[in-house]
């Protein structure tokens, strides 16, 4: 009889070991869960658009604004000023910093203005050449390669800088295969009227060639700051 007691008590906790405890109660607030449905139809939130700001580009400058005559439909196909600095240039047999500046006139030197300092519109590349101030020296360059094409021209304004007065030669010369070659000079002196270049370079057509401008002090040497106003070779359209 006791052997059956026992064996009800084993079973009864056996079975009471089976049974998961019910949680009775409980404090946490049960946040519902959205159906599948229901998320699939929210809508995203609204983002404002950021505007888009279009590029500036600078106008092309009218050469005819400076003196330069009007040419049919074309293009500047080389820019003197945009490239001064991948340019060599020299004095007394030395190579000369680029760009330079005003405190380098014992040895002479190059630098680009704004079309301002000259009273021009500040879109007009201008270049500044001073030859050393000492014995009538000269300032002269050596470009990258460029292929002249018929057609071409080389074109700039010539005169001093604003202010100031000079008695020079510009020169345009080139160098090629067979060494240095000179092009074309101009003679000015302060008291003329700014000299207007629309030169043809059909004599060096097909050439590959490494342009030189380049000025020669005249008269007094303290005197020689040059500009050259928008130099560029300009090519027609064929």
């Amino acid at each position: 009889m006791q052997n059956k007691i026992f064996s009800f008590l084993l079973i009864g906790l056996f079975l009471s070991g089976c049974v998961p405890a019910i949680n009775k109660s409980s404090n946490e607030t049960v946040t519902p869960i959205a159906s599948v449905t229901e998320a699939a139809t929210q809508k995203p939130p609204t983002r404002t658009p950021v505007p888009v700001v279009p590029a500036t580009l600078s106008p092309t400058p009218d050469f005819s604004l400076v003196g330069l005559p009007t040419e049919q439909a074309g293009m500047v196909a080389f820019d003197f000023v945009v490239q001064m600095c991948d340019a060599q240039w020299f004095s007394r047999g030395q190579q000369l910093p680029c760009p330079g500046n005003d405190a380098q006139k014992n040895t002479g030197y190059v630098m680009h203005l704004s079309g301002e300092d000259q009273g021009l519109t500040s879109n007009v590349n201008i270049l500044l050449t001073y030859p050393p101030q000492i014995n009538f020296e000269t300032i002269s360059s050596k470009y990258p390669s460029f292929t002249v094409m018929k057609g071409d021209r080389f074109r700039a304004v010539l005169t001093c800088r604003a202010h100031t007065s000079c008695d020079v030669e510009f020169v345009l010369d080139y160098f090629d295969d067979h060494g240095h070659t000179g092009l074309k000079q101009w003679r000015y002196i302060f008291t003329d009227s700014p000299v207007v270049i629309n030169y043809p370079l059909d004599a060096i057509a097909g050439k590959t060639v490494q342009f030189d401008l380049a000025v020669h002090g005249i008269g007094n040497p303290t005197d020689a700051s040059t500009v050259w106003i928008a130099p560029h070779i300009y090519r027609p359209v064929p």
